[in-house]
């Protein structure tokens, strides 16, 4: 679902100061029409997500729990894993250096 105003009239909307140049071939009724009816999409997808969590929480609150964990668990495992090979790649390139700073002396 698009965020409201998330079109290229984000800037058209009933407030905006040049409103009429954004909507040169609409009358101010017909773009306050389509501004609300816009507004009230975006509520209404927004009331229905509210709702699908409450029921996701309410018959699966204890297996979103489980997966919350396994997931956030498992990026934490990956996050290791990459500043892990950072530091060997580091670790690499320092050791490089070092011995090819040796033949410059």
């Amino acid at each position: 679902m698009k965020d409201c105003c998330s079109n290229n009239e984000k800037s058209c909307c009933p407030s905006h100061s040049q409103h009429d140049e954004c909507h040169s071939g609409k009358d101010k009724q017909e773009m306050f029409t389509d501004y609300f009816i816009e507004v009230a999409d975006c509520a209404w997808g927004e009331v229905l997500k509210d709702k699908i969590k409450e029921h996701i929480l309410a018959t699966q609150n204890e297996r979103m729990t489980e997966l919350a964990k396994i997931v956030s668990e498992g990026n934490n495992q990956r996050w290791r894993a990459k500043m892990e090979k950072k530091k060997g790649c580091a670790d690499f390139q320092e050791k490089l250096c070092s011995f090819f700073s040796h033949f410059k002396k």
